[in-house]
Order: structure tokens, then C-alpha cells, then sequence
């Protein structure tokens, strides 16, 4: 067990977590598995999280208080936060495949839902700004504007997209934006 001391665990568990996430998905790894590759006790990341869903809330929760962050700091304009969107969506594939997937996670946890609220209305501010709502209800521009990039990240992540866009999803995914935006 030379992998840790006692001041950082839970992020070693964590960090082990993601890095087994980038390797071979959410279903492929145990606890026990997961103890072994961070060389902890096999109790550690239950003692720590409870159960996997306890240590997959926490990569949810830290995920999606760095993807709230990517997005402030893209602005205010759709165009640049749709990018940041896609840019997390690849530069943190591990987090971004737990974080849309509720089911994984305890979802009600007050750390992810306040960090995903914030990402939420981010994201909704730049939308709104981009395709204008009908009404004070009306959702629909932004669930459009949410619904087209994060599509276009999670089909750049399965390798769907054609081969001619190149290799650069930010670049791949400006034009796509700017239809969306108008310019």
C-alpha cells in the first residue's frame, strides 16, 4: 500500500476511478478492483464512498463543478460556450460519461445537484441568448441549443461523426454552432 497517505485517499480512489472510467467504461471495475489499482486496503473505497454509486457520485460531482467553471469562463456568447461544452466533453471524457447518466449515481446528492444546477443555467443563459424563448416558460431554444451540442460531443466521442471532419473537435464543431447562433 505505497500509493497514498493518510491526507489523500479519497482523491487517489478518485483519480483511480476516472482513469479506470477512461480505460473501460462505468460497468468494468469493482470496488475491490478499483482498491487493488490505487493500492489501498479492498475497504478503503467503501469505507470512503459506501458503494460504487457513492464513488461515482463524487466523479459526477467534481465533474460537474469543473464543467460549470469550463463554461463561465467561456462567456457569455453561445457560440464560445457550446465550444467549452464540447472541449470538457473530450478533454474529460471519463467525467462527462458519468456525469449524463443519472442512473449511476445518486443524483439527488446536494454537491451535484448544485453543481449541475450551476452548469444548467450557464448553459441556459447562452442558449437563451442564441435561440430567444417564446414565452418566460418556454424552454425550448435552450433544450434545442443543449440538445445539438451535446449531441454533436457525444457523437464525437463514439466515433460516429464522418472521418472528413479531421481530428479537432472544437474546430469540427464551429460550424455546426454558428448555424445554430446564425453567424
Amino acid at each position: 500500500m505505497s500509493g497514498y497517505h493518510h491526507g489523500n485517499l479519497r482523491r487517489a480512489i478518485i483519480d483511480t476511478a476516472v482513469e479506470a472510467i477512461g480505460e473501460s467504461g462505468t460497468a468494468a471495475w469493482s470496488l475491490r478492483e478499483l482498491a487493488r489499482r490505487a493500492g489501498v486496503s479492498h475497504a478503503a473505497p467503501a469505507h470512503h464512498f459506501g458503494d460504487k454509486a457513492g464513488l461515482l457520485t463524487a466523479v459526477a460531482a467534481e465533474g460537474f463543478t469543473m464543467f460549470a467553471d469550463a463554461l463561465a469562463a467561456a462567456g457569455d456568447d453561445f457560440l464560445e460556450v457550446g465550444l467549452a461544452y464540447v472541449r470538457f466533453a473530450t478533454g474529460h471524457r471519463p467525467y462527462f460519461e458519468v456525469m449524463f447518466r443519472p442512473d449511476l449515481y445518486h443524483a439527488d446528492d446536494p454537491e451535484v445537484l448544485a453543481a449541475a444546477t450551476r452548469a444548467h443555467e450557464v448553459l441556459v443563459a447562452g442558449a437563451g441568448r442564441a435561440l430567444p424563448a417564446e414565452g418566460p416558460d418556454d424552454w425550448s431554444g435552450a433544450i434545442a441549443a443543449w440538445s445539438i451540442v451535446h449531441g454533436f460531443a457525444s457523437l464525437w466521442l463514439s466515433g460516429a461523426l464522418p472521418e472528413r471532419l479531421g481530428g479537432d473537435p472544437e474546430a469540427a464543431a464551429r460550424p455546426v454552432l454558428r448555424i445554430l447562433t446564425g453567424r
